[in-house]
């Protein structure tokens, strides 16, 4: 349930920060924002997603 709940927010959060209009989004001008965010997305996606296969097999 934790790994599901992780990958679903980890591609909500992706879709969030994602470019619009050809414009970041403004948190991604900051400083740690710019590397701390893709790289938290990319870990609970990661995480959730061997949860789930973890629990499958």
């Amino acid at each position: 349930m934790i790994g599901a709940f992780l990958v679903v927010l980890s591609i909500a959060l992706l879709w969030v920060f994602l470019p619009r209009n050809g414009q970041s989004h403004r948190w991604m001008e900051l400083p740690f924002f710019e590397t701390g965010v893709p790289l938290v997305i990319i870990m609970a996606f990661s995480t959730g997603l061997t949860m789930v296969i973890d629990r499958i097999f």
